[in-house]
């Protein structure tokens, strides 16, 4: 129902970098046993204990010296190691970037930069790591979920399984609110039609465009905020560690009611005006009180865009110092 959200993915990545990749390199050095080379069940094996430890797992395979894979053992839709797999066995990877740019002279493990993975379709990394065995040079490769590591990273894993639960729920909440739109936008029709088939008298004719205004405008904002709901909770893919968010969510549910309180204060200064309701005070409270709401909103916007800048800013500077530092 939604798609996955890359740029704000790409851009957690860029944030957790350093992290990533001691995080790989602990993980690919750990297993990178020379004896893989020629034991396919070991192979296995140790695929099997990392996908159970590291969900974010998605394929360990072999290459051998020019770049051929010899071996490959990954997770089936269950999270279980499939032995059948071995579909990419015997293709030449040495044109794929995390053989092509590996260089052992220069770095030990060497990882990629994000790229959308042939096989699962989702963003991911790799980490190539050389190694010998009894005069055999190969290179073991694992590809990893990036999206799934960033969660794992920021303990967010169990948040993201339950995740559909919420979108379910709150698809129904906005199918109830969408059906009370209707019920009020038929009501209002109904009485729409009904003044124009039987008009009555002059004063009730103009008193009725009021009265259908009021139910149009309340429908109005309840089918604006039922598609809110539907398209912040259900269609999109929220990046909920972002203020910014956040801020688009609230931002877009205030202005909807702060649309129909303006609207019913408005028609409420006009039945005052034509001398057919004493509530001119409550007509100015309501204006006032969406004017203090606007107010309010635009605080909350603009604090928030700059409390956003500035931890961004922390953030950035924080990884030019650790580059800098790695550097000398």
């Amino acid at each position: 129902m939604h798609s996955a959200n890359y740029i704000s993915t790409i851009d957690r990545y860029h944030e957790q970098s350093r992290s990533i990749r001691e995080l790989i390199e602990s993980i690919i050095t750990g297993i990178g046993e020379p004896r893989l080379l020629t034991d396919q069940s070991a192979l296995h094996a140790v695929t099997e204990k990392l996908i159970d430890l590291y969900p974010f797992v998605d394929l360990v395979y072999l290459l051998d010296e020019e770049g051929v894979q010899i071996a490959e053992f990954g997770a089936d839709e269950t999270g279980h190691v499939n032995r059948a797999m071995g579909r990419g066995k015997g293709m030449d990877r040495s044109e794929r970037p995390y053989f092509k740019f590996y260089k052992s002279d220069e770095e030990h493990v060497h990882l990629t930069e994000p790229y959308l993975s042939s096989a699962s379709r989702d963003l991911c990394i790799s980490a190539t790591l050389r190694i010998e065995h009894q005069g055999r040079v190969g290179y073991l490769v694992i590809d990893v979920d990036l999206e799934a590591m960033i969660s794992f990273l920021l303990g967010d894993t169990l948040r993201r399984r339950i995740e559909p639960f919420f979108r379910v729920l709150y698809g129904l909440f906005a199918a109830a609110m969408l059906l009370v739109a209707g019920v009020l936008f038929y009501s209002s029709m109904s009485e729409l039609v009904g003044a124009l088939m039987q008009p009555g008298w002059a004063a009730e004719l103009r008193l009725k465009p009021f009265e259908v205004i009021v139910v149009l405008t309340l429908a109005m904002a309840i089918f604006d905020l039922a598609k809110t709901v539907f398209e912040e909770e259900v269609l999109m893919e929220k990046d909920v560690h972002r203020h910014s968010t956040v801020r688009r969510t609230m931002t877009r549910f205030v202005a909807a009611i702060l649309v129909a309180i303006l609207i019913e204060g408005l028609l409420t200064m006009f039945k005052v005006s034509m001398g057919y309701s004493d509530q001119g005070g409550v007509a100015s409270l309501m204006i006032f009180a969406a004017a203090a709401l606007l107010v309010g909103l635009g605080l909350y916007v603009y604090l928030g865009a700059l409390a956003e800048k500035a931890l961004l800013g922390n953030s950035g500077r924080s990884r030019r110092q650790r580059v800098t530092r790695d550097d000398n």
